[in-house]
């Protein structure tokens, strides 16, 4: 898909991961009901401040070419 690199801060043990753009939309639409419109690359970090950022997760830095 997409090979961006994004700097996330698990929330709950304080470690730094780096994810696939793939990894982020993965568990931005994870467990969602079969109604859900997956989010995608065009509006994932609506996607993420919505549903993730927050809760399990924070942003810790940018996208990573």
């Amino acid at each position: 898909m997409n090979s961006d690199k994004i700097k996330i801060r698990d929330l709950e043990t304080g470690k730094n991961f780096i994810w696939t753009l793939t990894e982020v939309l993965e568990e931005i639409n994870r467990d969602r009901s079969e109604d859900w419109t997956d989010y995608d690359v065009s509006d994932w970090r609506e996607g993420w401040s919505e549903w993730v950022e927050g809760y399990y997760y924070t942003l810790v830095g940018g996208v990573l070419k």
